[in-house]
């Protein structure tokens, strides 16, 4: 959802409360099985621009040990400052403008002209919050290394010893030595 913010932009402290209620996000990267809610305030400083507020949704990730999916709640805190300028406008008249810095040349800008893309923020704040290994339970065993098998639902009948094919001739060595 993108936002229209002209005249926050040009009403110094004008604080404008926003209850958000967005559909779930879904992409490539990232998908909501809820919709995303939450509420923010968009402050004017005069010379910097806040969003401050939180919001909760929650996502489908794969469990990184045995690849099932499952739901995680993610709440996000949101926290954002922009700078503002006035720039030349028609007529002579200033325009208030958000300048946005570049950290990353792949995220999607947030900005254009007075408008808010309120979608990326969350997108964003989204992402950020995502474990970065996923487990949807602590005691997951994960999948058996020599044939793939789900070991939470399976119990393989694979060898647990695993020799590097390198120190094999060794390994035959050291079991012969234990055994005599």
């Amino acid at each position: 959802m993108k936002l229209d913010i002209s005249e926050i932009l040009h009403h110094v402290g004008m604080r404008f409360p926003y209850e958000i209620d967005e559909p779930p996000y879904v992409d490539e990267d990232l998908e909501c099985a809820t919709g995303i809610s939450g509420k923010i305030v968009i402050s004017n400083t005069g010379s910097v621009l806040l969003i401050d507020g939180n919001a909760s949704t929650t996502v489908t990730l794969a469990c990184s040990r045995c690849l099932e999916y499952y739901q995680e709640p993610i709440n996000i805190v949101v926290q954002e400052q922009f700078l503002i300028e006035s720039m030349g406008g028609p007529r002579g008249r200033p325009t208030m403008v958000v300048i946005e810095e570049d950290e990353s040349p792949a995220a999607e800008k947030l900005f254009e002209g007075s408008l808010f893309d309120l979608t990326e923020l969350l997108r964003q704040g989204i992402t950020l919050g995502l474990p970065t290994q996923p487990l949807h339970n602590l005691e997951c065993k994960g999948l058996c290394q020599v044939c793939g098998a789900n070991l939470n639902t399976v119990a393989c009948e694979c060898s647990a010893k695993q020799v590097n094919p390198a120190m094999a001739k060794l390994a035959e060595l050291l079991e012969d030595k234990l055994k005599n």
